[in-house]
């Protein structure tokens, strides 16, 4: 059996190969229904010892605004979450699978905008959406790991652990760029301004100096915050978007 699973497990990395290397389409490893086990076991890791909420008033609030930005995206359908952490930190995050998780501290520098707030939402969801997560998992734990995972040999709970960590690691360039402008297509499509990213973003580039560290996940220096704006600009330009932050 053992020299059977070798066998296996060689003929399905050289099949890996062709597919990390091959062009253009997205195809990867961890299928929906994997994306959404894994986060839903590294949410319930994470969710050990931060301070979640999701029966406050603002909870729910933010929970609906997510959960309007998310019927405007679908499909495909994912189990979307969206959870307030409690503590004073600028950042939200997002599992592979739906979990999203949201902190007070950006909610409150944002100045409990709904239109902002949506955005965000809107970004993060494209994370999970578009399987730039599903994209990072491979890249960060590699081929092998994941094939001896899929044919038995590593459970999923193994590889949630690692989850964690690389939800709060960086994305692409391009990866964040389509973050930013379908973020803007969901929100405008759920209803809430579309120019509401440009008044994150100015929100950020005013916070920066203070504490860059806050900043490190979802408004990272590379790309830089001028280059996302004007992204984020020509977006709405293309689209005939407009609204009240477009002077922002």
């Amino acid at each position: 059996m053992k020299t059977t699973r070798t066998i296996v497990l060689l003929v399905l990395l050289g099949t890996v190969g062709m597919l990390l290397a091959g062009c253009g389409g997205r195809t990867y490893l961890i299928g929906r229904s994997e994306q959404i086990q894994i986060g839903q076991e590294a949410s319930q890791e994470f969710e050990q010892t931060a301070r979640v909420d999701r029966t406050s008033d603002r909870a729910r609030w933010l929970a609906n605004i997510g959960q309007r930005v998310a019927a405007a995206a679908q499909p495909p359908e994912y189990p979307y979450e969206f959870v307030l952490v409690r503590e004073d930190v600028n950042n939200a995050f997002a599992y592979p699978g739906g979990p999203i998780y949201f902190y007070e501290g950006l909610i409150d520098s944002l100045g409990a905008d709904e239109h902002q707030v949506a955005w965000v939402c809107g970004h993060e969801l494209t994370h999970v959406r578009n399987e730039h997560a599903a994209k990072r998992i491979e890249s960060a734990l590699g081929a092998q790991l994941l094939i001896e995972w899929l044919i038995g040999g590593q459970t999923t709970r193994n590889i949630a652990g690692a989850v964690t960590n690389i939800a709060m690691q960086k994305y692409s360039r391009d990866d964040e760029y389509e973050a930013d402008t379908e973020g803007v297509r969901w929100a405008a499509a759920a209803g809430y301004d579309p120019t509401a990213a440009l008044a994150v973003l100015a929100t950020f580039s005013e916070l920066q100096g203070q504490d860059p560290s806050d900043f490190e996940i979802l408004f990272y220096s590379h790309p830089g915050n001028t280059d996302r704006t004007d992204n984020v600009r020509d977006y709405l330009r293309d689209n005939n978007l407009t609204g009240r932050y477009l002077g922002r």
